[in-house]
């Protein structure tokens, strides 16, 4: 939460590493923080004044971070505080001046909170399967087991896909075609 609102930034907003390719690598090869992360900050406000008191806002940052190895050890203070410093340095580089001393309050997940609290494998956000050409659109685990045909599947790591919105499609999928089946 921001006790100010920054007019600079649009609702999505996209800041790419300078070295992209190197910085995917860090992420999904290595499963550690990118020394100058790419990261995504949403602001709602601005669409959706109900999001913050008037003249503030509330804003979320989304930084990629490898899941959780289960044979790694990690210091998710000293990640936290390296992701927040390198989201922070750079927004301000960008011209968001004073963003630091704007910060009402914060809310950090890990990949720890998302396995712990939402059960989600290995800390993953976005399912546990790799976003590949063998796991998009048609060739997707489907949502229905092929042999047991009284079992269905929903959430981030079957048909459509994965995120949050696509999690909550598979399950109105679901649900509407067993409801079909059973009319």
């Amino acid at each position: 939460a921001m006790d100010k609102e920054f007019r600079e930034m649009d609702m999505h907003n996209v800041f790419l590493s300078s070295e992209y390719k190197k910085n995917i690598t860090k992420v999904f090869k290595e499963k550690v923080l990118p020394d100058d992360p790419s990261f995504y900050v949403l602001s709602p406000v601005k669409i959706d004044r109900s999001a913050a008191p008037e003249n503030q806002d509330s804003i979320t940052t989304i930084v990629p971070i490898g899941h959780i190895e289960e044979t790694k050890k990690y210091d998710w203070d000293a990640i936290k505080s390296k992701a927040r410093d390198s989201v922070i340095g750079r927004l301000e580089r960008e011209g968001l001046h004073g963003f630091r001393e704007h910060i009402k309050f914060e809310i950090c997940f890990t990949p720890v909170t998302w396995q712990s609290r939402l059960n989600l494998t290995k800390g993953a956000i976005f399912g546990s399967l790799s976003h590949n050409i063998m796991q998009m659109g048609y060739m997707r685990p489907h949502n229905r087991h092929d042999k047991y045909r009284n079992l269905y599947f929903v959430g981030g790591s079957t048909h459509p896909g994965n995120g949050l919105p696509m999690a909550l499609l598979s399950a109105k999928l679901v649900a509407e075609r067993i409801q079909s089946e059973q009319e």
